[in-house]
């Protein structure tokens, strides 16, 4: 081999040696910072305020374009007692405590209960402190006692008083910015490696971090593991919800918390979205029939106990029964999508759906007669001003089960402090909301605005913990 050849190889040795390193080589230094939060939904902003507020440098990691999570998408309740929009309201953190646990069958933990429902009113002033406008209170879940405070604008009227908020106290918050991993130095949390819009690789060092990534209903592996009733199921939580930041809590020695439950909804079949005014008719307190043409629970029962019900019929699926007594002309849009269907006659209508047509016609003449009697001797629904369904042309439309998050997350203790297989915490990391929720429930969600309430109060115990131990 002679010297010319030599060098080329040499030459080309020696930029293929380069071209791996710049691939391979350590991320860019992006910063550093006292807390790191990863999420930008209710709980991340929270940890964000209550940490500036503590005097931390904080950094906010948001992989969406845009901050707000789930809370964002949502109808924007918050669930308390005791703020001071509940003045005179006959209530106790006991009584809110006791409904929590009977939702959960008692296998929820109590400290957690307790600590959520004695901070709930404040977690609701600290809110309305920053501008955040509520109406309320009102009634959510099976409880009578009005605790539901709902956002004037939905989750939107939650996230933006609150990233207004974190940016006046000089939180950075960076968008399309993912978190890909934790910086583990000498057994303590020390940064965050991620990605930004481009691919490129950052490193944020911190004194402490936050996980407030969200749930993992968009990971079908985690999904089969911590939720596999809910596989494959439509979710409307936010995109972003793919486990991430419980992956990477697990490889720093995380343990989880899981009995395997979800946030049990429905939607009509082919709809993006729940508040798409075809989705919206699943709301009417119309008669539901199985496969087999029978009525299988009270129409108006809590959403998330009409879930339980519904992914127990055949192929999971339901239609519910309109006809000219009860049409909307949203109804034949939906029959043009293909989420309805649409006959002259109850026979012609079960050929359509699969629905068995003895049984739909018997359920139609019993369910008439008991509106014309008043009384709904099957399920106790009310059924005052409910019209009769026999004026054609009939409709079904179909419904099938749909999420709205998950309910288990990585264990950490009543300071937000994220915990190993022995219960030790993991030095500098912190967890809160949907990552961190598995000990607040357990397979059953207990009311809109439980949730979001948990994600707020912990995640302000989280950014107060994470700055003083950055300190």
């Amino acid at each position: 081999m002679n010297k010319a050849v030599k060098h080329i190889i040499s030459a080309l040795l020696v930029v293929s040696l380069v071209m791996m390193a710049s691939c391979s080589g350590r991320a860019a230094r992006a910063g550093s910072y006292d807390v790191v939060v990863i999420g930008g939904g209710a709980a991340g902003l929270a940890a964000s305020i209550e940490a500036a507020e503590a005097g931390a440098s904080v950094a906010l990691l948001e992989k969406m374009p845009m901050v707000g999570g789930s809370t964002v998408l949502s109808g924007g309740i918050v669930y308390a007692t005791g703020s001071r929009l509940q003045e005179g309201v006959e209530d106790s953190v006991e009584d809110l405590v006791a409904y929590w646990s009977d939702r959960a069958d008692g296998k929820n933990n109590p400290d957690f209960l307790h600590f959520v429902a004695d901070h709930s009113g404040e977690t609701i002033d600290w809110l309305l402190d920053m501008d955040v406008e509520l109406e309320g209170p009102g009634v959510s879940g099976t409880s009578p006692v009005l605790r539901a405070l709902t956002s004037t604008t939905h989750g939107a009227g939650i996230i933006n008083p609150m990233k207004a908020k974190a940016e006046s106290l000089g939180v950075e918050i960076h968008t399309r910015t993912a978190a890909t991993g934790l910086v583990n130095k000498d057994g303590k949390i020390s940064g965050v490696l991620a990605e930004d819009r481009d691919g490129k690789a950052l490193r944020f060092d911190a004194g402490a971090v936050v996980l407030a990534s969200g749930g993992f209903d968009r990971n079908p592996e985690l999904m089969q593991e911590l939720a596999p009733v809910a596989l494959g199921q439509k979710t409307f939580a936010g995109s972003g919800n793919n486990g991430d930041g419980l992956l990477m809590a697990r490889e720093q020695g995380a343990d989880v918390v899981s009995h395997g439950g979800v946030i049990g909804f429905r939607a009509v079949e082919g709809e993006p979205a729940y508040t798409s005014d075809i989705c919206m008719l699943m709301w009417f307190p119309y008669m539901y029939v199985n496969l087999g043409g029978e009525r299988f629970i009270n129409e108006l029962t809590d959403y998330p106990l009409f879930y339980e019900e519904l992914i127990r019929q055949e192929d999971q699926t339901a239609y519910m029964i309109f006809d000219g007594n009860s049409y909307v002309e949203t109804l034949d849009r939906a029959v043009e999508k293909g989420s309805a269907f649409r006959a002259s006659t109850l026979k012609e209508l079960a050929a359509l759906t699969g629905i068995d047509a003895a049984g739909l016609e018997s359920t139609v003449v019993e369910y008439n007669s008991m509106i014309d009697a008043g009384v709904d001797s099957d399920f106790g629904k009310p059924l005052a001003g409910l019209p009769r369904v026999d004026n054609p042309d009939y409709y079904a439309l179909k419904i099938i089960p749909a999420i709205l998050g998950t309910l288990s997350g990585v264990k950490v203790n009543l300071d937000t402090q994220v915990l190993d297989g022995s219960d030790s915490p993991i030095p500098g990391l912190y967890a809160a909301g949907e990552v961190a929720n598995g000990s607040f429930y357990n397979t059953v969600y207990p009311a809109s605005g439980t949730s979001i309430q948990m994600s707020l109060t912990f995640g302000r115990v989280a950014g107060a913990g994470a700055a003083a131990f950055a300190k």
